[in-house]
């Protein structure tokens, strides 16, 4: 049968949609004022909304996350802003990744990058999760690297954590610490390429600031933002 005689909706232009996506992570604008340019904005959400279910960008991610270079894995977290139309997700706030901490209420995320700041791992929590909670999930299968954080992550199990894994650490002890744990200051002074990471993703308005009431949502553009870095990085 000639494919012009078969009925139904044209499909519509993955590029087209993609862009218009890219333009709600960078302008941070509501769905409906998607400009036309992009397609119906019902039709640009509604493939967002099945290409995170179906986990898009955390393949694409894992993808791009192949081309990882060097040994050391660099991890922190940054706290995101929480607008007010964020609240009321189904669940709950914890359920939502929103906790309150000294700046209100706000999200986490944990991230673990590779020697060039390109994301390798994230994961996304209330705001007043500590930082070494989060870490023993983030960390999971990771082996054979040199784990590189802050203060945060002096804890004992997680310093065990990644010896079971045949990795080693790089976290400076805090004061309470009685013996210090020795930790190579050089390999320290490249902490800034997590930092620089959260710091070149929200250039993006969505991020820097979350509007979705879902996390998972949420979570998504900054997948998304993490591959666009990855395109730019490389």
């Amino acid at each position: 049968m000639n494919s012009t005689t078969i009925g139904g909706r044209p499909p519509s232009c993955h590029r087209m949609l993609t862009t218009g996506m890219i333009y709600v992570l960078r302008t941070g604008c509501a769905w409906r004022a998607v400009p036309p340019d992009f397609g119906p904005w019902e039709t640009v959400y509604s493939r967002w909304r099945l290409w995170c279910s179906k986990g898009v960008w955390e393949k694409i991610l894992k993808y791009l996350a192949r081309g990882r270079t060097g040994a050391l894995r660099f991890i922190d977290s940054t706290h995101l802003k929480v607008h007010k139309d964020a609240h009321g997700g189904c669940g709950g706030k914890e359920l939502q990744a929103i906790g309150k901490s000294r700046g209100g209420l706000n999200s986490k995320l944990h991230a673990v990058v590779d020697g060039k700041g390109r994301l390798v791992r994230a994961s996304l929590s209330p705001g007043n999760v500590h930082d070494a909670k989060a870490a023993p999930d983030l960390l999971a299968g990771l082996r054979g690297v040199r784990i590189v954080g802050d203060k945060a992550y002096d804890s004992g199990p997680l310093r065990d954590t990644i010896h079971r894994s045949r990795s080693r650490h790089c976290i400076p002890s805090t004061a309470r610490r009685k013996i210090p744990a020795p930790f190579h200051q050089g390999y320290y002074r490249h902490r800034r390429h997590v930092e620089n990471f959260f710091q070149r993703i929200k250039r993006n308005r969505r991020i820097a600031t979350r509007y979705d009431k879902l996390a998972d949502t949420y979570f998504n553009f900054i997948l998304l933002a993490a591959c666009l870095d990855w395109l730019a990085t490389s």
